[in-house]
């Protein structure tokens, strides 16, 4: 399976749920590639730090512009499961990837800025249909609100009906401070600190399930 996680906008959470989704995978069993396709490197940098934590990972590569398209159908002969982290809005490797993966996960954040950039990417959906109509693009709120009442969260949803392509999920990821730490230092959720912040555990085991129609293996810890 083929997974991209995209966005138009930087900072929206989508190396958090990259090597979440890759994580969790390579530790249920499977064969999985990290592809690193954003130039800032932060999906590299996860797997460095969890090797030096002697920590289950998934193989990682650097990959930009030429032949990304081409490495990743190469990688997919060879692995279960590619999950791909794309630079924020570079739209063109965002269309060519489009058009081979299986599934696309779209973090965003609960403000205008974001929601705006949601339309410019359903469009990409639209247009990898004609090519791939295998494709789903899933919307997941990520970086909400704590408060459950919150407006914005209530705003941001009722927006994401507007486009076609883009489903909009229930799952919504809230701001915590357990996933902005565990990520920098190589680890997924479910590994940082004592006790465990079962919510945020939660909450990304939703986006998981989403994707692989799974649950994630958040009682396992696995040594490399």
């Amino acid at each position: 399976m083929i997974i991209a996680v995209i966005g138009e906008k930087g900072g929206t959470g989508k190396t958090t749920f990259a090597v979440h989704l890759a994580g969790w995978r390579k530790i249920s069993g499977r064969r999985v590639m990290l592809l690193d396709a954003d130039r800032q490197g932060s999906s590299s940098m996860w797997v460095e730090r969890r090797q030096e934590h002697q920590l289950a990972m998934p193989e990682c590569e650097q990959r930009f512009d030429t032949g990304v398209r081409r490495a990743i159908v190469d990688f997919a002969r060879r692995h279960d499961d590619v999950v791909v982290d794309i630079g924020a809005g570079d739209g063109h490797l965002i269309e060519q990837v489009l058009g081979i993966a299986n599934a696309a996960v779209v973090p965003f954040q609960p403000n205008e800025m974001d929601i705006w950039t949601i339309d410019l990417l359903d469009d990409l959906v639209r247009r990898a249909w004609e090519v791939n109509r295998d494709l789903t693009a899933t919307a997941v709120l990520n970086r909400a609100p704590s408060h459950h009442a919150s407006r914005d969260v209530r705003s941001a949803l009722t927006a994401l009906g507007q486009f076609d392509a883009i489903e909009t999920s229930d799952c919504i990821v809230r701001e915590r401070s357990s996933i902005r730490r565990a990520v920098p230092s190589g680890m997924l959720i479910n590994e940082w600190t004592t006790p465990h912040d079962e919510k945020g555990i939660e909450e990304l085991d939703q986006v998981y399930r989403l994707v692989f129609s799974e649950p994630a293996p958040i009682k396992e810890r696995c040594l490399v």
